[in-house]
C-alpha cells in the first residue's frame, strides 16, 4: 500500500464539511477522507526496524519525510527539531518505561525541558508518533488549540480541559472514532461544528 499524503508539510488537510447536515455525515466524510492515514502513520512512525534514536528523529517530522517539518511545527527550525530529537533520544530508558500514552506525554514534556502545557501541540504530535513505535495510543482526547475550538463549538466549555474522556462527546463521535481520530476530527471540522449537531 502506498500512502497518499495530500500536502507533505501538513498534518491536517482540508475536508469540505460545508454540505454535511449532521454530525454523522461529517464523520462519514472524515473517515472516507482519512481511511488509510492511520495505517500509514502506524507503518511510518511505528516501524520496528528503527532504532530508538531514529524513531525519535522521525517523530519530529512529517509523514513519509525525515526532513520536512510538519505544518504544526512550522515555528521550529529543522535544527531545533533535530536538537529536540537528540535530547529526547537521550531519555530512552525513562520513555521506554512508560506504560500509558499519558505517562509518555508527561515524560516527553519533561525530557524536552518544557514547562507543563507550554507546547501542547508539539508534545502531543511527538507523543502520538513515538507512541506508535512503543505501542502506546491515546485513550483520552487531547484538546490543544484546534481540537479545543472544535469541542467548544459543540458544547461551551467542553474544550476547557487539557484532555477528556471520549465518553464526554456525542454518540456519533464516541461510537465511531478513536481518541486520536477524535482529536483530528475536532481540529479539521471546528469551523463547521455547532451545538445543534450534538447527537
Amino acid at each position: 500500500m502506498t500512502c497518499k499524503v495530500e500536502a507533505p508539510t501538513s498534518g491536517c488537510g482540508p475536508i469540505s464539511f460545508g454540505q454535511c447536515r449532521s454530525l454523522k455525515e461529517m464523520i462519514d466524510l472524515f473517515l472516507k477522507d482519512r481511511s488509510d492515514r492511520g495505517e500509514c502513520e502506524a507503518r511510518w512512525w511505528g516501524d520496528q526496524t528503527l532504532s530508538f534514536d531514529h524513531a525519535c528523529r522521525r517523530a519530529f517530522f512529517t509523514l513519509e519525510s525525515e526532513t520536512t517539518r510538519d505544518a504544526h511545527q512550522w515555528v521550529f527550525s529543522r535544527a531545533d527539531l533535530n536538537a529536540f530529537a537528540k535530547r529526547l533520544a537521550g531519555h530512552e530508558s525513562q520513555l521506554s518505561r512508560s506504560t500509558t500514552f499519558h505517562e509518555l506525554y508527561a515524560a516527553i514534556e519533561g525530557a524536552l525541558g518544557l514547562r507543563e502545557n507550554s507546547k501542547p501541540l508539539l508534545v502531543y504530535d511527538v507523543t502520538l508518533r513515538l507512541g506508535y513505535h512503543l505501542g502506546l495510543h491515546p485513550t483520552a482526547v487531547y484538546l490543544h488549540r484546534g481540537p479545543a475550538a472544535g469541542a467548544n463549538a459543540l458544547r461551551a466549555g467542553l474544550g476547557r480541559a487539557r484532555s477528556r474522556s471520549i465518553q464526554d462527546f456525542p454518540t456519533s463521535i464516541r461510537t465511531r472514532l478513536t481518541a486520536a481520530q477524535t482529536e483530528d476530527f475536532l481540529c479539521l471540522a471546528r469551523a463547521h461544528l455547532k451545538p445543534e449537531l450534538w447527537d
